[in-house]
């Protein structure tokens, strides 16, 4: 994963709520899984893909029956994840990616109704615009936020 996509997801999990940030894990995942496809670190990127997968199962909720079939979807997918990694094939991380990708926009579809707030408090304020620069476009963070985190 490129340095501008990791800086790029780094930004949207400090201004995610609950069911955004389910959507970011997913897209987190997919590039993984682009990147192991084309042939980039493939070993590397099928255990961070697979770690985006366990943290989606570590998320679920049982007291929705929804739950119980996810984790099943999930189990299927990191089983794709180990095909893929003891044969070195490629086919099922682009069956992995075909699925994850669809569950992707279903979540995208359920975050649109979810109105509530972002997870981090005290999390640099990012306006919406750019600044460009002699050679490139620099996005813009709050004016004058120096502290962030916990004070003593």
């Amino acid at each position: 994963m490129q340095d501008a996509l990791k800086k790029e997801f780094t930004l949207r999990i400090t201004q995610a709520n609950r069911s955004e940030l389910i959507v970011i894990i997913y897209e987190m995942c997919l590039a993984y899984l682009k990147d192991a496809i084309e042939g980039t670190d493939r070993a590397e990127n099928i255990t961070r893909a697979r770690a985006c997968v366990d943290e989606l199962k570590e998320s679920l909720n049982f007291e929705y029956e929804l739950s119980a079939d996810l984790l099943h979807f999930y189990i299927q997918v990191n089983k794709l994840f180990m095909q893929a990694a003891a044969g070195g094939r490629t086919e099922p991380l682009v069956e992995a990616e075909s699925a994850m990708g669809r569950m992707r926009d279903a979540f995208v579809e359920i975050s649109k109704e979810d109105d509530s707030k972002p997870l981090l408090h005290n999390a640099q304020e990012v306006y919406a615009g750019y600044t460009y620069g002699k050679n490139d476009v620099n996005v813009s963070i709050g004016a004058g936020q120096t502290e962030r985190g916990f004070r003593a």
